[in-house]
């Protein structure tokens, strides 16, 4: 095979990364990104995840900026808030007070705009009601932190995520090895 050149190499392709490539590229950057798997078993583990995704937000109008709430569900819900404190303080239990602070607060303070982002990338997002969600006297209540789901799961999470790489001309090189 002959050299690849390109301005970053991003070595895997679940979500992380490819959110990763679509930024450098957004940057004007020639991205490559370099997948182990053969195409049709591409995303890693991203693919076999249920699509959650943690979130800091304030309120359900946070949440109207990342998917459709129609005003039946709006009275029925309690979307309730998990603020970016809260985000931060359960990444400092779930990891045992291991995790690195600034990162887990730049984590935490940016998700909201993140999402954002990923939507206008073409990743659709909807309320998590059949895993986290439970009724409290007549109206659905969201609990653990966890309201936002990828429409499709990990796998329409990661389609999304290779439709906006594409789109935006980034070269996938499939069963491929970093050394």
């Amino acid at each position: 095979m002959s050299p690849i050149t390109c301005d970053v190499a991003v070595v895997g392709a679940g979500n992380a990364a490819l959110c990763a490539a679509l930024a450098a590229r957004e940057g004007g950057a020639d991205v490559v990104v370099l997948e182990r798997a053969p195409e049709d078993e591409r995303g890693g583990n991203s693919t076999f995840t249920g699509g959650a995704i943690r979130v800091a937000y304030d309120g359900v109008d946070d949440l109207k900026d990342l998917f459709e709430i129609s005003d039946t569900e709006e009275r029925n819900t309690d979307f309730g808030t998990y603020t970016a404190a809260d985000f931060f303080d359960d990444l400092a239990r779930v990891t045992q007070y291991r995790t690195d602070p600034v990162l887990a607060e730049l984590l935490a303070d940016d998700s909201l705009e993140t999402l954002k982002w990923m939507r206008a990338k073409g990743v659709r997002f909807g309320p998590m009601y059949s895993r986290q969600a439970f009724k409290v006297d007549g109206r659905f209540k969201f609990w653990g932190g966890l309201t936002v789901e990828a429409i499709g799961g990990g796998p329409g999470l990661v389609e999304a995520l290779f439709a906006a790489a594409e789109k935006a001309g980034i070269r996938i090189l499939y069963q491929a090895r970093a050394t």
